[in-house]
């Protein structure tokens, strides 16, 4: 119930904000970001703030982590959109790990435009090579942080 009712309100808020023109209201900044010809910024969640970021968070997954020879080792992610109108764009932060628990990279792919009730996929990869005669199994694929923005 509490989320339900979490929902209904960020919902308001976008509503109040989307009919208010609160998008021009000086607190823009330009990132040089290629837009679409409106002035509006669009709006991001992150998972370090609000239950909304627990859903950007919930909407992308790992389903395969594992040492490939030519490519190291690969995070296979998946963003699924659960929204019914708007496309939203998943910046993905992806920590690796070496079998032997040495930390690896630090990647950030995106999953640009996934639409309303649809799920993308993307591979991600950081060099690895083992030591002779080193384990390659147990590698570990690790989602920090997901932000997810609209369009």
């Amino acid at each position: 119930m509490k989320l339900r009712y979490l929902r209904a309100v960020a919902v308001s808020g976008f509503a109040v904000i989307a009919l208010t023109g609160a998008s021009g209201s000086g607190c823009s900044s330009d990132s040089g970001e290629q837009g679409s010809g409106s002035d509006a910024t669009p709006t991001a969640d992150t998972s370090t703030s609000g239950d909304d970021a627990g859903d950007a968070r919930r909407d992308v997954e790992i389903s395969n982590c594992g040492f490939a020879d030519k490519r190291g080792i690969t995070a296979q992610l998946s963003a699924t959109n659960g929204s019914a109108t708007a496309s939203y764009t998943y910046k993905v932060t992806v920590k690796f790990t070496a079998p032997d628990g040495t930390p690896l990279a630090t990647q950030t792919p995106s999953l640009p435009y996934v639409r309303p009730g649809r799920t993308d996929t993307a591979d991600v990869a950081t060099p690895y090579t083992p030591k002779p005669g080193a384990a390659t199994t147990g590698a570990k694929c690790e989602i920090t942080d997901v932000v997810r923005s609209i369009g």
